[in-house]
């Protein structure tokens, strides 16, 4: 970890767009800035460790972080990516608690801390705001569900369409022919995610390539409109559509 310099202006817009602060004026937001700091860490460094007391929020502000579950035997288990934008820590302000999981650097990135006395001063006397972090735990909430749902399917191509759909309506950015996937996510971090080899993450979309369903731009997937009809005409989006339905509805 070492702390650095960021373009000020660059880091506004991002923490800008992160649902909690999108209310906020320039001049909080400089206010922001100017108390609290940005780090920067290597890949596959650990920014925060299961079981630690909880004394800041972070925001990505460049780079993927890996939240991960590191199993008795000293392995990764994987539960969510967080991008540029996203944030984490913040349920150990809410409550004062530890947190359950490991946060790691899963590429070079840089993260702004916000400390637990900003965070209190920020937000703790703010109805909208507190509205809108319960809705950030609500969505992760239904991610881990929608995640678990994946992770429970046997066929591995499903398991990759449903990963990168599910990412297309996170992160995705409308193109010409396609959606454009935000983020750099590579053949690991999608075996990772939903618990199958890299060598067959790497064959499936070899196989979506040659079928002109998914292109890359630079290092990101480029899902085609033939991608989303396939998709959406399976059993396993009616099925996650339906769950999901009823998910909402209890």
């Amino acid at each position: 970890m070492i702390r650095k310099k960021f373009d000020l202006e660059l880091a506004k817009k991002i923490v800008k767009s992160v649902p909690l602060f999108d209310t906020f004026s320039d001049e909080q937001l400089s206010s922001l800035m100017e108390r609290s700091n940005v780090y920067s860490y290597d890949r596959d460094e650990v920014i925060m460790m299961a079981g630690e007391e909880v004394r800041q929020m972070y925001i990505v502000l460049k780079g993927q972080v890996r939240v991960v579950d590191i199993t008795v035997d000293g392995q990764e288990r994987v539960m969510a990516f967080r991008h540029r934008g996203d944030c984490f820590g913040d349920m150990g302000l809410l409550d004062n608690k530890t947190d359950s999981a490991t946060v790691i650097a899963n590429e070079p990135c840089k993260v702004l801390f916000i400390s637990k006395n900003v965070f209190d001063d920020l937000f703790l006397d703010d109805k909208q705001t507190l509205l809108q972090i319960i809705a950030v735990l609500c969505g992760r909430l239904r991610e881990s569900w929608l995640f678990h749902s994946i992770i429970g399917i046997n066929d591995a191509e499903s398991k990759i369409r449903a990963t990168l759909a599910h990412y297309s309506s996170m992160l995705g950015v409308r193109d010409t022919d396609g959606v454009i996937i935000n983020t750099n996510l590579s053949h690991q971090s999608i075996a990772d995610r939903v618990h199958i080899t890299r060598e067959t993450v790497t064959r499936v979309l070899k196989k979506m390539r040659n079928q002109n369903e998914i292109e890359m731009v630079g290092r990101r997937f480029k899902l085609l409109d033939a991608f989303f009809e396939k998709y959406e005409k399976s059993n396993l989006y009616k099925t996650l559509k339906a769950d999901f339905k009823c998910h909402m509805d209890t």
